[in-house]
C-alpha cells in the first residue's frame, strides 16, 4: 500500500495540505498518517530571570501547540472520515523533537513512507528566513518524495 505522511505545524496551511494528501490517497489507494512534532527545546538556565522567562516561553509554546493541534484535529478529522468511507486507513501521530525537519525525515524513513506532504511555509518570521524553513530542510534531507503544497 502507498503510504503518505502529512506533516504540518498547525496553521492555515493545514487545510490545503490535508486536502492534497486526501486527493493523493484517493488516487493511489494509500494510507495517510498525520504527524505533529512538538518541540522540546531545552537550554541551560543560569539565573532566576532566565528561569522566569523560560516559564513564560513554555506557557506560550504550550498554548500555541494546543491551538495547532486543535486546528489540525478538526481538519484531519474531516479527512479521516472521508478516507474511511472509501476504505482507506488513517493514523495520527504526535512525537517530541528538537529538529522538526530532521525528525519528520527520520520518521518517514523509519516507517517506510512513499510520500511526505508538507506546506511551503508555516511561519514567516525573520528567524525562519535566516535559518531556513522546515520545508527546505525536509526537501534537502528526505530520502523519499516530497510534495510541497502552497
Amino acid at each position: 500500500m502507498f503510504k503518505i505522511l502529512v506533516a504540518v505545524k498547525g496553521s492555515e496551511s493545514c487545510s490545503a495540505v490535508a486536502q492534497k494528501a486526501q486527493e493523493m490517497a484517493l488516487l493511489c489507494k494509500g494510507s495517510v498518517t498525520f504527524l505533529t512534532i512538538i518541540s522540546t527545546k531545552h537550554k541551560l538556565i543560569r539565573s532566576k530571570e532566565e528561569f522566569e522567562q523560560l516559564n513564560l516561553d513554555l506557557e506560550e509554546t504550550k498554548k500555541e501547540t494546543e491551538e495547532a493541534l486543535k486546528t489540525c484535529s478538526t481538519l484531519y478529522g474531516q479527512c479521516e472520515v472521508e478516507l474511511g468511507e472509501k476504505g482507506l486507513e488513517t493514523e495520527r501521530v504526535v512525537k517530541e523533537g528538537n529538529y522538526i525537519g530532521q525528525d519528520i525525515c527520520n520518521y518517514a524513513e523509519e516507517n517506510n513512507f512513499d510520500l511526505i506532504v508538507i506546506a511551503d511555509k508555516s511561519d514567516k518570521t525573520v528567524k525562519d528566513k535566516l535559518l531556513g524553513s522546515t520545508a527546505e530542510k525536509i526537501i534537502k534531507h528526505a530520502k523519499t518524495s516530497v510534495l510541497v503544497v502552497k
